[in-house]
């Protein structure tokens, strides 16, 4: 018996003491920890349900990021570089002095946090938030108190903050055009920022104090809360038990809000258990879903299709987000432009919709035929859209043109078209076919060519050389000769006998007179000697 506690006493002594020690987690992520791009290493959480690192984009560059690593996709959730991805061969370094940041392949740096007060470790927690704390645990900085596109569960924006959407779905995670935000009124607005829309979606909660969003932790539900109720509802149902799933909600990049699930067991995907009734309805909504001069239709309700307008062409027809240009260049109101030079064409249940103050004129009331006449008479206006008896007239660019029902049923719109561009062919601005430029520049090169080669022929065949060698010598001009030699007779009859007196030198008089060189009047002076001044003198003067 004694043998046994004596056996065991080590063991025991080994585990008194390590309770005596720091605990820290085997995911714990001390000062110097540091990773590179393309080594496909990761900071993961305890569960490894989340990891944070360096997020391999399509293109072969990264984002620091942090994702589900559980789950086929790994769904990006945060990122901090998304508009400055990096290269393989860039860090990220948590350094000694308790700074994280992003260091470029290239050199250059970006700090994510910047040490102020006194980091002593970090975390990639189990609900993906990634922390940074001193050395008594209190958080100093932490990922989802700077939100990308996304929130997750538990998270809670506040006012004042945002969300923007990805500019193109997993292709693109730089800034979209959309943003969802906590005003400081306490109203919750999604709106197409950059075209300065008002919204096109909100909760109608301005005026409240102290308003947050909130993705409650235990019921998986969204809403937002002031300070003693709930004054938004949004999530109605989600599939339980809570935890057997992994819960999300993000702005896309068609401007939509939806929050999804994803079953941690056997999940084939994510599934959106809710977005707001107005653009479930109408998928189209957004302002400017499909970009400038583009098109939005949805004949299903459900799924979105952006084409162009009639008149232009696709700017990138791979993301059809990025809108069209016209096929020609239109200059509505040229001095040599007129009503005549463009045609009118009604598109049936469609509209333009923009704010109060956008539109260019009203005209009321009228019919399909004035309306249409209104437009074609103003060459200021570029289309226009008939609302029971009002005519809006519209300016460029075109925004927000979409078919939508029910919103734009009974609605006509119009749209002036060039002539000459009536149905323009619909191609990529990067086509390889040559331009016009090109193959001008084209046919000079071979041109000048061709008659390089023939001048060098002709000049080293031998019977050009005879030719060629005899030199002509070039011919002066009368004004350029400095030294000639004329007879007394020329110098009198030039001085018209010397009678033309000028006045007198150290050795002779000086007349003037006018000589005749090669059909062109040159003035002279001739100083006549007269104690035998050198010849030469005299001529020069």
């Amino acid at each position: 018996m004694v043998s046994a506690v004596l056996w065991c006493l080590p063991f025991v002594l080994s585990f008194i003491g390590s309770l005596a020690q720091p605990q820290t987690t085997a995911n714990t992520i001390n000062l110097g920890s540091s990773m590179t791009a393309g080594t496909n290493s990761s900071w993961r959480s305890p569960s490894g349900d989340f990891a944070f690192g360096f997020y391999r984009l399509v293109n072969g560059q990264f984002l620091v990021g942090i994702w589900f690593d559980n789950i086929p996709g790994r769904t990006l959730v945060w990122s901090a570089n998304r508009d400055d991805p990096a290269r393989a061969g860039s860090t990220i370094n948590f350094t000694l002095d308790g700074r994280l940041g992003l260091t470029h392949s290239n050199g250059t740096g970006y700090l994510i946090y910047n040490g102020t007060f006194g980091a002593s470790s970090a975390l990639m927690q189990d609900d993906g938030n990634f922390v940074v704390k001193t050395n008594s645990s209190k958080v100093i900085w932490q990922s989802f108190d700077s939100p990308t596109n996304t929130i997750l569960l538990g998270q809670v924006l506040v006012m004042g903050q945002k969300l923007y959407s990805n500019a193109n779905g997993t292709i693109d995670y730089s800034t979209g055009q959309y943003m969802l935000e906590l005003q400081m009124d306490g109203n919750v607005v999604m709106s197409a920022y950059k075209f300065a829309d008002p919204g096109y979606w909100y909760t109608a909660t301005k005026d409240n104090k102290n308003v947050s969003l909130i993705f409650n932790q235990s019921t998986a539900f969204m809403y937002v809360v002031n300070q003693t109720s709930i004054a938004y509802p949004m999530t109605r149902q989600v599939p339980t038990p809570i935890g057997d799933y992994y819960h999300r909600a993000m702005i896309n990049d068609h401007g939509t809000l939806q929050q999804f699930v994803h079953r941690k067991e056997n999940g084939s995907g994510w599934t959106v258990v809710w977005e707001p009734e107005n653009i479930k309805a109408e998928p189209c909504i957004p302002f400017n879903i499909c970009g400038v001069y583009g098109f939005c239709t949805s004949i299903d309700n459900t799924t979105i299709n952006c084409t162009c307008l009639p008149g232009y062409s696709p700017r990138d027809p791979s993301i059809p987000s990025k809108g069209c240009y016209p096929a020609t260049a239109i200059d509505f109101c040229a001095p040599n432009s007129s009503a005549s030079n463009f045609s009118l064409e009604e598109i049936e249940n469609a509209d333009f919709p923009n704010g109060d103050f956008a539109d260019m004129a009203r005209i009321t009331p009228v019919d399909v035929e004035a309306c249409g006449k209104a437009i074609m008479d103003d060459c200021f206006a570029v289309a226009g859209v008939l609302v029971e008896s009002v005519c809006y007239k519209k300016r460029t660019p075109l925004l927000n043109a979409r078919r939508s029902f029910p919103s734009t049923s009974n609605i006509v719109a119009f749209i002036k078209i060039p002539k000459a561009n009536n149905n323009p062919p619909i191609q990529d601005k990067d086509d390889d076919s040559p331009s016009w430029i090109a193959l001008l520049a084209g046919l000079l090169l071979c041109s000048t060519m061709t008659l390089l080669f023939a001048t060098i022929t002709i000049c080293h065949h031998p019977l050009a050389q005879p030719y060629i060698s005899q030199k002509q010598l070039p011919v002066p001009k009368p004004v350029d000769i400095n030294l000639k030699a004329f007879s007394f007779q020329e110098l009198l009859q030039a001085t018209n006998g010397l009678r033309n007196k000028l006045g007198r030198g150290a050795f002779g008089t000086v007349y003037s007179g006018v000589l005749t060189l090669a059909a062109e009047e040159v003035e002279i002076a001739v100083k006549k000697l007269e104690k035998g001044q050198n010849s030469l003198e005299s001529l020069a003067q």
